[in-house]
């Protein structure tokens, strides 16, 4: 009886909480419009080959789906140098809300799947 008891309380501020509300890919897809696109390309192919360094494929097979969302979150929040890439990609986390990066995230695993 005591182990339940203290299992039910341990559920509490679990009920409490409030949810956590899905990632938008809609939104991801426009706000990735504004702030990747012009890098990675509309697509996430990456962009012009004439921009160096080239952009990473954000939808090559064996690559993309391999990285977790908060590593994806890390890159775009706090730019490429913060996980060994590029300088070249810059920190976002002081323009994009956190809640829009994980839209952002989102749309991003929608590319690959296209």
């Amino acid at each position: 009886m005591r182990a339940s008891k203290l299992a039910a309380v341990a559920l509490v501020p679990l009920l409490l909480a409030p949810l956590a509300r899905a990632a938008d890919p809609e939104r991801g897809a426009r706000l990735y419009a504004r702030y990747c696109a012009g890098c990675h390309g509309p697509d996430g192919q990456g962009g012009a080959h004439t921009f160096m360094p080239h952009a990473e494929n954000l939808t090559r097979k064996g690559y993309i789906e391999l990285l977790p969302d908060d590593y994806l979150a890390t890159v775009i929040r706090e730019g490429g140098l913060a996980v060994g890439k590029s300088s070249y990609m810059p920190a976002w986390g002081g323009t994009i809300a956190e809640e829009d990066i994980a839209n952002i995230v989102a749309h991003i695993r929608r590319l690959g799947a296209r």
